[in-house]
């Protein structure tokens, strides 16, 4: 093998390297609380994506009540639109893997026939032979984030954001966090869902724009960013930090291995050898043990993560997800600040090496 190859060297100082490409690992915590922080955002990508494919519309008061029931009638009389009369009084919070719970939003509707409507035009799978009026429906998620089970209770006594007495009935196959209720009564509180295929979600909100004037769009996705920018912010600061330590730490620690190389470098530099070959192949021996090291560690953090996911977090209703772009970005820019300052430190290192020294 040639001596001048990254990989020769690699080969001839594998308890070094090895520990070294350990401490390189160690960025992959950055992508670990990367997953962490947005775990509550992943939790509600499912109801994101509903909302996107239809339109809530609720009237502003008793002085707009007559404006609402109008438009309620049009709507009901245009062959476009399905309209189904909903209540977000009930809903349910859900527990997050960071110990506190988050509230969760859930339609009551009017009907099973209502809510088999709602379910083929999200593309819910739900069974529907045993709803009834007092049903209460929940992902397999959130059922098991409650510790509950087909055929279970809940009423005003078991939590504050319930109005009623419901049975879970069924459960769906969505992979979030979603709850539903029928009960014919609570549905009527002035508020209804649009329902179209041919306009779409931005269509229809054109719709309530232009026929009802008391309509007010709602962004609950945005108003969650806001809520949880602190998280991400912190994470930054986090993410900083961690990669100063890092990039501080390693430094030292290939500088003592590098200064056992300057006799090395220093009969490379006097047979001839060019600076951009020297660079080349300090560059080439420290990206070798920096893709070493985020295959290692990739291998180690997805490999853990897969077992605590299915051995501590499925079974009570929680997850971590195995990608996040936000994640990425930090263990990238945790590596980018370690590598860079790396190369340049050590190249400017080895080509001060000079045989005259020896």
């Amino acid at each position: 093998m040639n001596p001048f190859s990254a990989i020769y060297f690699v080969r001839n100082n594998k308890i070094r390297c090895i520990l070294l490409i350990f401490m390189m690992v160690l960025g992959y915590a950055a992508y670990l609380g990367g997953l962490y922080v947005t775990n509550i955002r992943d939790g509600w990508e499912l109801p994101f994506d509903y909302m996107k494919k239809m339109v809530l519309v609720s009237h502003c008061g008793s002085e707009e009540m007559e404006g609402f029931e109008k438009f309620c009638q049009k709507a009901a009389r245009d062959s476009r639109i399905k309209m189904l009369p909903v209540s977000r009084q009930n809903s349910l919070n859900w527990k997050t893997i960071m110990g506190f719970e988050i509230g969760q939003f859930a339609y009551t509707f009017a009907s099973v026939e209502d809510f088999r409507i709602y379910c083929e035009y999200v593309g819910v799978e739900c069974s529907f032979e045993d709803l009834k009026d007092g049903s209460m429906i929940m992902s397999r998620k959130m059922s098991r984030n409650h510790n509950m089970e087909v055929g279970d209770k809940i009423g005003k006594s078991d939590a504050d954001t319930i109005f009623g007495e419901y049975t879970l009935d069924a459960l769906t196959q969505e992979n979030g966090y979603t709850i539903y209720f029928i009960d014919k009564k609570r549905s009527k509180d002035c508020s209804v869902l649009l329902l179209s295929e041919e306009l779409g979600g931005s269509g229809l909100q054109n719709y309530a724009r232009k026929e009802y004037k008391g309509y007010q769009e709602e962004n609950l996705e945005k108003e969650m960013d806001d809520q949880f920018s602190f998280l991400y912010s912190i994470y930054a600061f986090i993410v900083m930090l961690l990669a100063l330590i890092l990039a501080v730490t390693i430094c030292a620690a290939f500088v003592g291995m590098y200064q056992r190389r300057n006799f090395e470098f220093a009969v490379y530099r006097a047979i001839g050898i060019s600076r951009r070959k020297i660079i080349g192949k300090i560059t080439c021996e420290l990206l070798c043990m920096d893709v070493v090291s985020l295959v290692a560690g990739g291998v180690i953090l997805f490999l853990g993560l897969y077992l605590f996911n299915n051995i501590v977090l499925y079974p009570s209703g929680k997850y971590l997800s195995y990608y996040h772009p936000f994640a990425l970005l930090g263990m990238a820019f945790c590596n980018i600040m370690v590598i860079v300052p790396l190369v340049f430190t050590r190249c400017r290192q080895m080509l001060r090496a000079d045989i005259c020294e020896y």
